[in-house]
C-alpha cells in the first residue's frame, strides 16, 4: 500500500491550525516584500565587491618562509 510521506505538509497544516500561518498578499506586505528584495540585492552586491577585493588582496601577498 502507498502512502505519501511529507514533513513539510504535516507542519504547514499544523502551523495552520495553530493559526501561524498568514497570508502576505496586502499592499503593505507586497511593499515590505519589495524593500527586503532591495535591501539584499545591496547586501549580495556588497558580499561579491568585499569578495572580489579579498581576493585581489591575496594575490598580492608576498609570503616569505
Amino acid at each position: 500500500m502507498y502512502k505519501n510521506i511529507s514533513k513539510s505538509r504535516e507542519i504547514i497544516a499544523r502551523l495552520q491550525e495553530e493559526g501561524k500561518v498568514t497570508p502576505m498578499n496586502s499592499v503593505d506586505d507586497m511593499a515590505k516584500i519589495a524593500s527586503m528584495n532591495k535591501y539584499m540585492e545591496e547586501v549580495r552586491r556588497d558580499y561579491r565587491m568585499k569578495e572580489s577585493q579579498s581576493q585581489i588582496s591575496a594575490a598580492q601577498v608576498i609570503l616569505n618562509a
